[in-house]
């Protein structure tokens, strides 16, 4: 018997599996010369897990505590909207960043959906694709975020989630890990 996660399963808005969405956009944060880190969307890349700090800029405390509307928690999942709409990575644990502009964090209702199989799905050739088609603006382009509802998840039955978002995550550690052996061994 084969099984089709896109044609045997029920479709979700996912809107409807999230419990909260950070989102911090709308003005440019004030930045400082040292503080807490603020990354930007060239730290999101669909080739590793978590963000990298490549070109980081950094906040004051009194910014970080005050002009905010909320701030990611370990495991969100972080949603590039411009620029290359749709990249994503988890928030680790412990957080040591704190996102503005052009990016969203998505926390998984974990009553609906596993949070780890969320990931997968988002980074799927599917899913990248209903995002790419959805994207607007000619110069930069950029996913809006009352689009978010019209990207359909499939739901399988909860182990299956499970065993579909643990086996990408447990890959994906590892072939990071053997990227940054493979490095060293390089230098």
């Amino acid at each position: 018997m084969r099984f089709n996660l896109w044609e045997d399963c029920n479709r979700v808005p996912l809107t409807e599996l999230l419990s909260f969405i950070v989102d911090n956009r709308g003005k440019t944060v004030p930045t400082a010369p040292s503080g807490h880190k603020l990354i930007a969307t060239n730290c999101v890349t669909n080739n590793t897990l978590f963000p990298v700090y490549d070109k980081i800029r950094y906040l004051s405390e009194e910014t970080y505590q005050t002009w905010f509307r909320a701030h990611p928690i370990p495991g969100d999942i972080l949603f590039v909207n411009k620029g290359t709409p749709g990249r994503v990575c988890l928030v680790p644990d412990p957080v040591d960043f704190c996102i503005a502009q052009d990016m969203i964090a998505l926390r998984a209702d974990e009553s609906k959906i596993y949070p780890k199989y969320l990931f997968t799905v988002l980074r799927s050739r599917e899913i990248q694709q209903q995002i790419y088609n959805t994207n607007v603006g000619d110069v930069i382009p950029h996913f809006k975020k009352q689009f978010l509802d019209q990207l359909l998840i499939p739901i399988p039955e909860r182990s299956i989630q499970e065993s579909i978002g643990d086996l990408y995550y447990v890959l994906s550690l590892k072939a990071e890990r053997n990227k940054k052996i493979n490095d060293n061994l390089a230098a």
